[in-house]
């Protein structure tokens, strides 16, 4: 698991790729591997032969680097949400531009910079949030963005993925106004 407080970090992680149809179904040692077509036929096959529906699936994945998004201050869980990044180089030159000049809302451009500790331009990418493991971690972060990079981070990741903040943001209002209307208390 990595280190606590490193919210805003970029550390390499194993990360899965989105598992896609046809879907392949591990069996066990010695059996082959099952391909299902679709959602629906994984289902049926749930439903009519009583299968448990939590199965080993064979998916890809690979080391990547990751912006954490918490630190997990409780350690409640043993995941930690991350974004995943990608390389620009892997991208047209016109997407690579308008990703470089911030035009492009799903991407949050990064250079190469020693404090970001990767080699290559990327991107990180707001459609991409991932759980991970605190085990697929690589215990030590190469790299982080500051507070002010991860406040406009966080505003982007709001706007992007529609998430509604009113009723957090209401919350927090009262609480301040009350705080500013009880005699001898400083608001905090």
């Amino acid at each position: 698991m990595v280190e606590p407080g490193l919210r805003g970090a970029i550390v390499w992680a194993i990360v899965p790729y989105v598992p896609e149809a046809p879907f392949r179904l591990w069996l066990g040692d010695d059996q082959p591997v099952a391909e299902l077509p679709d959602a629906r036929s994984y289902a049926e096959q749930v439903r009519e032969q009583g299968l448990d529906a939590e199965q080993s699936f064979v998916v890809q994945g690979k080391l990547r680097p990751v912006l954490l998004l918490q630190d997990r201050p409780r350690g409640v869980l043993k995941e930690i949400v991350a974004l995943r990044m990608v390389r620009l180089e892997e991208l047209p030159e016109e997407h690579q531009t308008r990703i470089r000049e911030q035009r492009e809302p799903s991407l949050f451009y990064l250079p190469v910079r020693e404090r970001y500790g990767l080699s290559k331009e990327v991107a990180i990418d707001l459609n991409a949030l991932v759980r991970v493991h605190g085990s697929a971690f690589l215990p030590k972060a190469v790299g982080r963005l500051d507070a002010n990079q991860m406040r406009v981070l966080g505003q982007r990741l709001a706007e992007h993925l529609d998430i509604d903040l009113e009723p957090l943001i209401a919350t927090r209002v009262e609480e301040r106004l009350d705080a500013l209307t009880r005699p001898g208390e400083v608001p905090g």
